[in-house]
């Protein structure tokens, strides 16, 4: 009998039935077994936890940013429009008190506005400027940024930079007086007095306190001396290493002193000397002889930018009529004691801040044009001076309305 050979069965082995067999089509079946589901589950629960720390680390950098860019000082200046000032304002306008006050002569009722313009800084000592600042300062129109160095070094502290504004107003309002009793003629003479010598004439025996009455040349020629302008004008004759014999008045006693002139500096470091001629290396302080008084009541203001403003409205106090004839006039400029107008800093932001204080004219000094040019705000006439005398030409001319013939910044560009 042949044997059988019994082949695998397809069917399911024993103790298997065909039930048993998991149908992947099934609805009921798993779709895959435990421990691969746990681990996507896992996957999704590591990733929404790295997605959190992600934005959680992302709002911390921004809070930070923030942060800094609100509080962390930055070494720049932001120069903005400052308040005005009208120099001609007292208690019977409301004032809290009399910017201007003259006393030793007669003193006429005024109307209208002088204003002293100002700056306002942002970055000096005791006035940090953060980076939004900085970006508000970039947008915006009237706003100026610069570098720390060329308004308040660091090496200065905030009691230094006071001190040296506070000073700087000092000699400009001392000089505003000298000026305008000038040009009014109310001082024929100016009082020289020697505050200090140059190195080069240490020991050359004069002394702070004395008066310059006369200077004698080497041929005997005697100049008396009755202004600063006229001594300078005599130095430019006079050269280098010449030298001298100075009258001064000390404590009422006639002194002679012998100097020899040094030559003129050269600040710039061009090469070239600053003037002509030579200089007798003195520093001279200059009042009007004159029982004239005047006197400011300003305490936060500091800088020698309101001179030109302080002697406009020495001259309307102290002359008959009224200069401005009730407009609103601002201005800005230093002003030296032979009544020249000079440069400030800031012309951009101090013509926005008269603008913005209600003025409809403005004097710049012609040395500020080409930063005017391209500046000037909306409804203000800005007309150019370069001495105290052109500034009350100005103020008049606005009073009468008849300002065709006064210098613009423009005009003073072209060179006409």
């Amino acid at each position: 009998m042949t044997p059988v050979t019994q082949r695998p069965s397809d069917t399911p082995d024993a103790g298997t039935s065909a039930a048993d067999t998991p149908d992947p089509d099934s609805p009921t079946a798993p779709a895959e077994d435990a421990g691969a589901a746990g681990g996507k589950a896992g996957s999704r629960r590591i990733f929404r936890g790295r997605r959190r720390a992600w934005l959680l680390a992302g709002l911390a950098l921004v809070v930070a940013l923030v942060v800094a860019g609100a509080t962390v000082p930055i070494n720049k200046v932001i120069q903005a429009p400052g308040p005005t000032w009208n120099v001609l304002a007292d208690t019977s306008d409301g004032a809290d008190q009399d910017l201007l006050t003259v006393t030793g002569t007669d003193t006429y009722d005024t109307t209208g506005a002088l204003r002293m313009t100002t700056v306002s800084v942002s970055g000096c000592p005791g006035y940090p400027v953060t980076f939004f600042m900085l970006v508000d300062a970039w947008l915006s129109s009237d706003k100026t940024v610069l570098d720390r160095d060329q308004v308040c070094p660091e090496s200065l502290t905030a009691e230094q930079v006071e001190e040296v504004n506070q000073a700087q107003m000092t000699s400009s309002q001392d000089a505003a007086v000298v000026a305008a009793l000038m040009e009014t003629g109310q001082a024929s003479r100016m009082i020289l007095t020697i505050a200090g010598t140059a190195d080069e004439q240490a020991g050359v025996g004069v002394q702070a306190g004395d008066v310059l009455e006369s200077i004698t040349t080497a041929d005997g020629e005697t100049t008396t001396i009755t202004s600063y302008p006229q001594l300078r004008e005599l130095m430019t004759t006079i050269p280098p290493g010449t030298p001298l014999t100075l009258w001064v008045d000390r404590d009422g006693t006639d002194v002679d002193v012998e100097l020899t002139t040094i030559d003129p500096q050269d600040a710039d470091g061009d090469g070239e000397p600053d003037s002509e001629g030579s200089l007798l290396g003195l520093s001279l302080s200059a009042r009007a002889d004159s029982d004239v008084e005047a006197s400011f009541g300003l305490s936060d203001v500091g800088g020698p930018s309101a001179g030109t403003i302080f002697a406009l409205g020495i001259i309307d106090e102290i002359t008959p009529g009224d200069l401005t004839g009730g407009k609103d006039i601002a201005g800005t400029g230093t002003i030296a004691v032979d009544g020249t107008v000079g440069a400030i800093g800031g012309i951009k932001q101090k013509m926005a801040g008269a603008q913005q204080d209600g003025s409809n004219y403005f004097l710049a000094p012609a040395a500020n044009c080409n930063e005017v040019v391209g500046n000037v705000p909306d409804g203000l006439e800005v007309y150019a001076v370069g001495t105290l005398h052109e500034a009350v030409r100005a103020v008049e001319a606005i009073a009468d309305d008849d300002t065709s013939d006064l210098l613009t910044c423009e005009a003073v560009l072209a060179g006409d």
